[in-house]
């Protein structure tokens, strides 16, 4: 990162900031854009040009809850001091009601949104394994048997279904 004044320069996928790290300053993103990234790597969501980032810490008192890192283009971000937009908050009872209660959602749904992931995987892990049995047991049908063909069918059809599922799910 380079750093001119209050305005911050990131390469390409460089990491701005790690989940639990404490926070420094909110960031205005000038030009580019960050991926949003939970603790165990899962993609949560983007910000982009005239967007703010890092905020939540401040508002909420807590370390870093999420990994951002630049974008495939890089990131030019305006350093905010926390101080900033905490003493808005401060001069005004409802917006800082709203924007406490708009960032404890937020961070649910981020954990709501790792947690499904996590599911999504082990459903596509579990798929896999049943592809799997299921195309041994269709090597193994006796092709004399009279209803090998329609077995054969029938398991084939199984199979690509399941592989839709799989491409449907495989969201990684």
């Amino acid at each position: 990162m380079e750093k001119n004044d209050d305005i911050g320069t990131w390469s390409a996928n460089e990491t701005i900031y790690s989940a639990g790290s404490p926070p420094e300053f909110n960031y205005l993103v000038i030009e580019g854009s960050v991926q949003i990234k939970a603790p165990n790597g899962y993609y949560l969501g983007h910000v982009g040009q005239g967007e703010l980032f890092g905020e939540a810490s401040f508002i909420l008192g807590t370390k870093r809850s999420t990994t951002v890192i630049a974008g495939s283009k890089g990131l030019k971000a305006k350093f905010i001091p926390p101080k900033h937009i905490i003493q808005k908050l401060e001069k005004d009872v409802f917006l800082n009601a709203l924007v406490r209660k708009l960032e404890k959602r937020l961070d649910a749904s981020n954990l709501e949104t790792v947690n499904r992931s996590i599911k999504i995987k082990q459903a596509v892990e579990q798929l896999n394994v049943l592809s799997s049995e299921i195309n041994k047991f269709g090597k193994n049908i006796k092709k004399d048997h009279p209803d090998a063909e329609i077995l054969t069918s029938k398991l084939l059809n199984v199979t690509k279904s399941l592989e839709k599922i799989k491409i449907d799910l495989n969201i990684f």
